[in-house]
Formats: C-alpha cells, sequence, structure tokens
C-alpha cells in the first residue's frame, strides 16, 4: 500500500480519509469493476488466511454505492443493495461483485473475472 495510505492505519483512521470507498469505485464508471473479496473466516484453511481486514461487505457497499453513477452513464449497477452470501456472484453489471470462501486470496475468483472480462474483450 501507498505510504500516504498507510497514515490511515494510525494515527489516522478511516473516519479521516478525504473520499469513501464508493466514490473510488465511482470514479471508474462507465468502465467495468470487478470486486473480488475473500471470506472472514475459511475452515478450509488456517485462520492465518483469513480475509477479515478486507471487509467484504463493505467492499460490496462501496460498489453498491457506485451504482447510481454507473446508472447515470448508461451502465448497469449490480441490481440489488442486499449482501449476497459467500460464493453468490453479482455478475450481470458492469459493476460486479463475488465473495468466495477460500479466505484471503484472489484464485478462487479468477474464473469468474475471466468470464465478467469476455463481455468487454472480444478475441479478434
Amino acid at each position: 500500500m501507498a505510504g500516504n495510505f498507510l497514515k490511515y492505519a494510525g494515527p489516522l483512521t478511516w473516519n479521516d480519509l478525504p473520499v469513501d470507498s464508493h466514490q473510488l469505485v465511482a470514479l471508474c464508471a462507465p468502465r467495468p469493476v470487478f470486486i473480488s473479496a475473500g471470506n472472514s473466516i475459511s475452515p478450509a484453511i488456517d485462520i492465518g488466511n483469513s480475509d477479515a481486514w478486507v471487509d467484504a461487505k463493505g467492499m460490496f457497499l462501496a460498489a453498491a454505492g457506485a451504482g447510481p453513477v454507473y446508472k447515470l452513464l448508461g451502465k448497469k449497477d449490480m441490481g440489488t443493495t442486499e449482501f449476497p452470501p459467500i460464493e453468490t456472484g453479482l455478475m450481470d453489471g458492469d459493476v460486479a461483485f463475488r465473495q468466495h470462501s477460500a479466505g484471503h486470496t484472489s484464485g478462487p475468483n479468477w474464473p469468474f473475472f475471466l468470464k465478467f472480462a469476455e463481455r468487454y474483450f472480444k478475441a479478434r
């Protein structure tokens, strides 16, 4: 992480940030965004690999909060503001979200990201 961002882990907190994460996601509009998270507790692996610090629900809420900007620009949001169960992807919009159950790794979401990306990158 960038040094200027790390200062918000102490002495500053997230309440001191000049922007909210939904604003950062909205800045990506109208481009597609896939937000990937692991679960907080993974019984299949060592607890040291859990993803609790990432805040999957907060990531989801940021994606949902950016939805109105996507819609304003003629794109599709996630279609819901209700946090989905783990392993349930919200993949139909230009903003996508999926949380997997394998802790702190991006690997389990790669197949879903590639399927999402195929809509935007066509083979020649």
